[in-house]
């Protein structure tokens, strides 16, 4: 029982270390809870697999899955091919509409081509194919930065989702060193008082 666990909680562990680090991104949230779903859906014990998929499925029904689902669609290695395209409204024209909605939401302002921009992403032409992409060694800021002449809108709204933080570990970190050395430096200002 205890390998059984063990080849259970590997994998998750495996998934929540990536999301810990300072550089992860939102489209890492969506493809390490597609690959748990994964873990669970093949486990031998289907009523536990199930119970397990229902209590994730409450959870992802709480976050914003337009912008999570987003950040897969613009990211140049998994496009829309990572979905199962029988599902609801899951095609390019149903996310050009959040597309729209977050660039309002974000700059306060009516975009003007970002849907232009959006079917030369789909249409993978240049500088949205895999071989430029492939130059920027799979760097996500670096690629839209680089396309932000030939499709400005889209390119400044995949920089700031793509620059979204998931996690806050790096800044609490941060927050906790501050901490130890303002109390150490204190106590020690505290003993030469007296």
């Amino acid at each position: 029982m205890l390998f059984e666990l063990q080849n259970l909680l590997l994998p998750i562990c495996s998934a929540l270390n990536k999301l810990q680090k300072d550089i992860a991104r939102l489209h890492e949230v969506t493809y390490c809870f597609g690959w748990i779903i994964k873990v669970f859906s093949s486990h031998k014990n289907e009523e536990f697999g199930n119970c397990m998929i229902a209590r994730l499925e409450s959870r992802w029904v709480q976050w914003e899955q337009p912008l999570l689902l987003l950040s897969v669609i613009l990211h140049p290695k998994y496009r829309i091919s990572k979905f199962n395209t029988s599902a609801r409204n899951v095609s390019y024209a149903y996310f050009g509409q959040w597309l729209v909605y977050y660039y309002q939401a974000w700059f306060n302002e009516m975009p003007k081509r970002i849907l232009r921009d959006y079917l030369l992403y789909q249409r993978e032409a240049f500088p949205f194919n895999s071989e430029t992409y492939s130059q920027f060694e799979e760097n996500i800021i670096d690629f839209w930065e680089s396309a932000k002449g030939l499709a400005p809108e889209l390119s400044q709204l995949a920089l700031y989702l793509f620059g979204i933080c998931v996690n806050a570990a790096s800044v609490e970190r941060l927050w906790s060193n501050m901490g130890f050395l303002h109390s150490k430096r204190r106590n020690r200002l505290d003993v030469s008082i007296y």
